[in-house]
């Protein structure tokens, strides 16, 4: 009933309940149009179930004759399990000897290899303890060499020690023997070096001067320069055997056209020092006593005296000929 319900078929009219000639007709062709579809839809579905039908039909038959074969090969192999059961019967006692001997068997191969385990770990144990053995003795040899080595390096260490001290000994020896020519050297030096000095007087030609005048004091000798307040400056040509007088030397070089030593100067002590600290020199009445005084001379003097050299007709060359045979004979 409920696939006619499908096909209950009815016109269906306008809002206003009425339906035109067209419209009926378009109506009743789609009726019929889709009771046609439906028709050729269920041939098709028939046709569809007739095929399945004869499959299955075919699948019967087939699974039919296969279980004809299966019960055929069933009752066959239960034939031949009857008679295999028969010889298995025969076989027992067979089976049962066979089962004794390998349990017998099996007995001889545990304690074969309980004894071979035994066995094994006794080898074992004994392999550890020549490893072992080994290890020490190869430790032992390591340490042996190890402590000739240390004994070479500590002999080696010594006669190092040794060979340094024997150089450092003759190093000493040759600085302390050096030591005492430079000392030895300087004194000489010091000695014989010629020094410049001042003498509050006039000077002239060959004068005889007495020694304690001069400033400064100490190591006076001929050779030394004495420069008067006149501005003239003369050599020591020789000296008494006591050394208390000198007489100068036949020549002398005038310093005045560039240094006064005029006592007539009137200058109060402020522009006095003011002059001194100009031009570097000594300051102070007292600085005549300075332990430095020679060589603060010489940085005074030298410089001017270079200069009046100079303007003299002097040479630069004859002026560090002079310093080098001075430098020389302090070396010397």
């Amino acid at each position: 009933m409920a696939k006619l319900k499908k096909f209950d078929f009815h016109y269906t009219p306008t809002g206003t309940g009425v339906i035109s000639g067209p419209a009926v007709l378009q109506q009743t062709e789609d009726a019929i149009n889709e009771i046609g579809e439906y028709a050729d839809n269920a041939s098709d579905n028939s046709e569809e179930a007739l095929n399945i039908a004869k499959e299955a039909r075919a699948t019967a038959q087939t699974a039919n004759s296969t279980s004809s074969n299966a019960l055929a090969e069933a009752n066959a192999a239960n034939e031949k399990v009857e008679t295999l059961k028969q010889v298995v019967d025969d076989w027992d006692d067979d089976i049962q000897e066979a089962v004794a001997a390998s349990k017998s068997a099996v007995d001889a191969s545990t304690s074969a290899v309980n004894t071979a385990n035994s066995a094994q770990s006794t080898a074992n144990e004994a392999k550890a303890s020549a490893q072992e053995s080994a290890a020490n003795a190869q430790t032992a040899a390591n340490n042996a060499a190890q402590a000739v080595q240390t004994a070479e390096t500590a002999q080696q260490a010594a006669e190092t020690a040794q060979g340094n001290a024997e150089s450092a000994l003759t190093s000493a020896t040759t600085a302390q023997t050096a030591a005492e020519n430079a000392e030895a050297k300087a004194i000489e030096a010091a000695n014989s070096a010629y020094c410049v000095r001042v003498i509050d007087q006039e000077l002239s030609i060959s004068q005889t001067i007495t020694t304690a005048d001069l400033k400064p004091q100490g190591n006076i000798k001929v050779g030394d320069t004495v420069v008067g307040i006149d501005g003239r400056m003369f050599t020591i040509a020789s000296m008494s055997e006591d050394g208390t007088t000198a007489v100068l030397s036949s020549t002398y070089v005038d310093l005045t056209p560039n240094v006064s030593y005029s006592a007539a100067q009137q200058l109060t002590d402020a522009e006095q020092q003011t002059a001194r600290n100009n031009i570097g020199f000594i300051n102070g009445v007292n600085a005549w006593a300075d332990d430095n005084f020679n060589q603060r001379t010489d940085d005074y003097l030298c410089p001017i005296l270079e200069e009046l050299i100079l303007e003299n007709g002097g040479t630069q060359q004859e002026i560090d000929d002079i310093k080098n045979s001075e430098n020389s004979g302090e070396a010397s």
